[in-house]
């Protein structure tokens, strides 16, 4: 597999670099601010749709986020299945072991389907994100 990414599909190395023209772009962008050049408006709607797509890809990484936690909330469930089966019929473990094991991995689904509620919140409105 590839360094290729959910979002995207491009790999570290692309996503550097266009971070690393986007710092260079609003760095000499600064410089011209600083020298009291005027936005254009070419400028502005510019700066707009980069503002578009930033909350798209935020949007789009949060629904990411989302369904990984409801997969591995599925995941601790089926775990905490298990521990309960294993307990139930006596295997060779103690069944309170079994049962404290199965109840960690409630609490761990629970936790996910948590964060899956705050993920599908903030693609819904990533403003709401610590990172919007």
């Amino acid at each position: 597999m590839g360094e290729g990414s959910i979002a995207g599909g491009s790999s570290s190395l692309e996503r550097a670099a266009r971070v690393e023209q986007r710092v260079s772009e609003l760095r000499r962008r600064r410089a011209e601010l600083a020298a009291g050049e005027r936005p254009s408006l070419e400028s502005a709607n510019f700066a707009r749709q980069r503002a578009q797509d930033a909350l798209e890809r935020a949007r789009e990484a949060h629904h990411a986020s989302a369904q990984r936690h409801e997969e591995l909330a599925r995941i601790h469930e089926r775990t905490a299945n298990s521990y309960q089966e294993a307990a139930m019929r006596g295997d060779e473990r103690s069944p309170q072991l079994l049962q404290q094991k199965a109840d960690e991995h409630w609490q761990a689904a629970h936790e996910s389907h948590l964060r899956f509620v705050e993920d599908e919140a903030k693609a819904q409105d990533p403003t709401k994100s610590s990172s919007g």
